[in-house]
């Protein structure tokens, strides 16, 4: 996976802290793109160095789909995140998560992001309670006095002995969603046992501690039991938490107004889930005032107050009506939100819950449709593959034949051209033989009218013909085929002069000659050579 890639983001304004995860797949980001088209996406301030700038969806089809920042002249400031994957959110989903858990235990909290950004996230609950995320995996939690309880982040490790000591650890992880989105469950690990899981609809907070399925009585433990002991120092190491600072602008007790309206102002401007019970501390404080100069200030606290629960109660409105037309994650977090407000009613926390269902619904329903379209693309690119498959297996077979056929081809070519030499050298043999055939049958007539016998290299050294020694025994019978070719039937052959020699080559070749012209030939060499020795004296009475 690409780092480099923009992951995570903010739906609606720069300074939100609603969370949003690009999906990597095609198909997931056009699903997202059409839940979230009425929707601004942002490189928010709450990342470590996030920018501010807008933020756009980038599909992609040869890595995964991402955001990226819109295109910029140059002007605008140079976004440092230093953390882009999908991890880099999970302090702005930890708080999203606990937010809408804590509102269904009918609680509510202040949430506040330490530096570096990312890294942690405190949630102060009403009855002073702290609870303690840790998210920064480079720093293992040793112990913190200051927090009531303290939840581990995905992967973060925690100093040697600390989990003996309390026998269980709480952790968080967190599951993508289709869409964009991710699930959080909270897990208990017990030594040599490992984490056990559950999600957060089964986990109760409670004041002794957090009731899960393996601690369904918890009891909440320290994060350490006592000072820690070096070992290879011999001394102790006391960890103090750092006192508290007085707020310099302290209100004294004794005086409800400055603090009603103090209440007033805060919850206007960061608690509008306490707004309702900070309007109703202003009405009973104007029921029984009698200082006019309080009573005009409470007067002037509560139109303002009251004019911002209708406008709060038009946002409810609002949204449930956007609910009711398209449940989408970004409105109902913000439902969750505005169903912290004391006067919510019966009827909108029940809009909300119907929306919540049908979203789940439709998100089943959307992770079907996906895993649908993912087994069909699977089933079409195995069809492909297997066709594929069969037509290079065809092609194999029809270069396999072309390659056969050109190998015969070649081969009968061989063939031929060889036949070819052949017909040619018999051709040129048999010239040879018929340009030799004069010179010894002028021979043997000779020898004859001598009345002598030759032999083959007499012959070649007499003629000039000297090749004649040289020739082959079927050559020799050829020639001497052709050179009887006119001697009459019944009449001796001339070529007995050669044959009278008595020599055994002498007298297979004149058998053989006789076989071939058709002529009696003893078949014992004694008989034969006799009948060659009377073929030579009626040669010799011939002349």
């Amino acid at each position: 996976m690409d780092r480099r890639l923009i992951q995570t983001a903010v739906f609606g304004s720069p300074d939100s802290d609603e969370p949003a995860v690009c999906p990597e797949t095609v198909e997931e980001l056009e699903a997202f793109r059409r839940t979230h088209e009425n929707d601004t996406i942002w490189c928010g301030t709450k990342f470590e160095g996030g920018c501010g700038r807008r933020l756009t969806t980038r599909l992609c089809t040869d890595k995964i789909c991402h955001f990226a920042h819109y295109a910029s002249n140059g002007s605008g400031e140079r976004c440092g995140r230093k953390a882009k994957g999908k991890d880099s959110a999970n302090h702005l989903f930890a708080k999203a998560h606990l937010a809408a858990w804590l509102h269904t235990q009918g609680l509510t909290a202040e949430f506040s992001y330490p530096e570096p950004l990312g890294s942690a996230v405190l949630i102060h609950l009403e009855d002073g309670r702290i609870l303690l995320v840790h998210l920064d995996r480079n720093r293992p939690v040793s112990r913190d006095d200051s927090s009531w309880e303290v939840i581990l982040g995905p992967g973060v490790r925690i100093a040697p002995g600390i989990l003996e000591q309390r026998g269980y650890v709480q952790r968080i992880r967190f599951e993508g969603r289709p869409g964009g989105g991710r699930v959080m469950r909270l897990g208990t690990e017990h030594p040599g046992v490992g984490t056990t899981w559950d999600s957060l609809e089964d986990v109760e907070l409670t004041s002794r501690g957090l009731n899960t399925s393996t601690r369904p009585d918890a009891v909440r433990a320290p994060m350490a039991t006592g000072p820690r002991h070096s070992e290879s120092e011999g001394r102790s190491i006391v960890s103090i938490a750092p006192s508290q600072p007085r707020a310099a602008n302290t209100v004294r007790q004794d005086d409800p107004v400055k603090r009603a309206l103090m209440h007033l102002d805060r919850a206007m401007r960061d608690q509008p889930d306490r707004l309702y019970s900070a309007v109703r501390t202003i009405q009973q404080l104007l029921e029984a005032e009698q200082v006019p100069e309080n009573i005009a200030r409470l007067r002037l606290a509560l139109g303002r107050g009251q004019k911002q629960l209708e406008e709060r109660a038009r946002q409810r409105q609002t949204v449930l009506a956007q609910l009711q037309e398209q449940p989408t994650f970004l409105l109902l977090t913000k439902a969750t939100q505005l169903m912290r407000d004391l006067n919510v009613t019966a009827e909108e926390r029940e809009a909300v819950r119907v929306a919540r269902v049908r979203y789940n619904q439709e998100q089943a329903a959307l992770q079907r449709e996906l895993e649908e379209r993912r087994t069909a693309r699977q089933a079409q690119r195995e069809k492909e593959w297997r066709e594929q498959t069969e037509q290079l297996a065809e092609q194999r077979e029809r270069d396999k034949a072309a390659r056969r056929d050109r190998a015969e081809r070649a081969l009968a070519m061989q063939r031929e051209q060889e036949e070819a030499a052949e017909r040619q050298a018999q051709q040129k043999r048999a010239e040879k033989l018929g340009y030799l055939a004069p010179f010894v049958m002028g021979a043997l007539k000779k020898a004859a009218r001598e009345k002598r016998v030759t032999t083959w290299r007499e012959i070649g050294d007499k003629t000039g013909q000297r090749e004649l020694s040289r020739l082959t025994h079927q050559d020799k019978l050829t020639l001497l085929e052709t050179a009887e070719n006119k001697t009459l039937p019944g009449s001796p052959l001339w070529s007995a002069v050669l044959a009278a020699t008595g020599s055994d080559d002498a007298l297979r070749l004149h058998r053989d000659l006789l076989h071939r012209l058709q002529r009696p030939a003893p078949a014992d060499d004694i008989d034969l050579l006799a009948q060659v020795t009377s073929e030579c004296a009626q040669l010799r009475r011939q002349w």
